[in-house]
């Protein structure tokens, strides 16, 4: 993964015949550091704990060292900020995959007892409420022993581990391995025993880039916000190019030509979601009849500095949705507040030569909330945020 690109070895990839390495990771590390972005290289757990070790001398030693100078002379001088490395990617994680963790794990912190750590786990389609009686595993475990191995050999290096699980948000709304992600947080709870953990997901997956996914990231994203256990939640795929994934995973946040970069309307909803961040969650509900299918999903939250209330509203309707807004314990200090809304049919999706056929239209609203209350309209299949001030 070193060296000019075009001399890099090819090699048999698993979605095509032909891969290379000209998109490596430390390619992909220079771009995220570069775009200010966090990144996770992961590896695959046939590396030795010899050469994961090698790698982590190579990221973040000091130039005057020998791993230093390599990293240098291949152009990076100072040490990479790394911070997290994750261990395979959607494995069958048995008692197997727990042992080569912890071989590759122990030559890692024997470098840099700082790096977080991750275990690539897969997909739970079914909800867990036994942990040594698995159902609808994605890689076919039946229990949660190789779980409950790292977590118990985390727990005796004193260091916490974190696992990724998959879920499907292929829309409108997410399916039951999204429930199913909930509990096998709780199942692990069961059988920490002590030991210090986080699980977060690292690929809402689906099958299209549509406005229904980008309503079903919504929904996900406000789940998990409301669930206040998993640190970090992305989208997979991030960038994509035009005509190229032709593998099934047609799933791009940002597609890509050699002379153009668009958005996509999930692509859409991590920008909201990332422009309006507020880190405080404040108590939200939505009232409708208990018969009916809960169409409207809201969180609200408040900025850092507590000047802002911003509420991201969902639509799962195909028909517009009037509700009543009350904000109670907010004091208002203007009669306006921004709306940005990203609304279509639920197969809308941006093209090359339509590149924003779904994008988020932003307008200024005159609320009316001074006298304790109004209504709002929210746009069919829809995602709304609303920033009061």
């Amino acid at each position: 993964m070193i060296g000019p690109r075009a001399e890099r070895q090819s090699y048999r990839g698993h979605w095509y015949k032909y891969s290379t390495n000209g998109w490596g990771i430390l390619d992909f590390m220079d771009f995220c550091e570069a775009a200010e972005f966090e990144y996770v290289p992961t590896f695959g757990m046939h590396e030795t704990p010899k050469d994961m070790a090698d790698f982590v001398r190579y990221a973040t030693a000091a130039i005057d060292t020998e791993w230093g100078k390599k990293r240098s002379r291949d152009g990076h001088p100072q040490p990479y900020q790394l911070k997290y490395l994750q261990l395979g990617n959607e494995e069958r994680v048995d008692e197997a995959y727990a042992d080569t963790f912890a071989r590759l794990a122990d030559a890692i912190w024997a470098i840099d007892k700082n790096i977080q750590l991750i275990v690539g786990d897969f997909v739970y389609e079914e909800l867990i409420t036994d942990p040594s009686r698995i159902r609808r595993s994605a890689s076919g475990i039946t229990n949660l022993e190789g779980q409950r191995k790292v977590l118990q050999f985390a727990k005796e290096r004193n260091q916490e581990v974190w696992f990724d699980v998959h879920v499907w948000t292929g829309g409108p709304r997410p399916n039951q391995s999204f429930d199913a992600f909930f509990t096998y947080i709780d199942a692990l709870e069961s059988l920490a025993d002590g030991a210090k953990f986080k699980v977060l997901t690292f690929e809402f997956n689906a099958n299209n880039h549509d406005q229904r996914r980008a309503i079903a990231n919504a929904l996900a994203i406000n789940a998990i916000e409301r669930d206040g256990r998993v640190p970090i939640a992305t989208s997979a795929n991030c960038l994509q190019p035009v005509g190229q994934n032709d593998n099934g995973w047609d799933q791009g946040l940002v597609f890509l030509s050699p002379s153009q970069v668009w958005m996509q309307p999930p692509g859409y909803v991590t920008q909201m979601y990332s422009d309006n961040y507020g880190p405080m969650l404040v108590e939200c509900s939505v009232a409708q009849d208990e018969q009916a299918e809960q169409d409207l999903d809201c969180n609200a939250k408040l900025s850092g500095d507590g000047a802002s209330l911003v509420l991201n509203i969902v639509n799962v309707s195909a028909k517009p949705k009037s509700a009543v807004l009350q904000i109670a314990g907010f004091i208002l200090s203007s009669d306006e507040a921004d709306v940005i809304e990203l609304s279509g049919e639920l197969d809308a999706a941006n093209t090359e030569t339509n590149p924003t056929t779904v994008s988020p239209q932003c307008r200024n609203w005159e609320h009316g909330l001074a006298k304790g209350s109004t209504s709002f309209t929210f746009k069919p299949n829809s995602v709304t945020t609303i920033v009061l001030k």
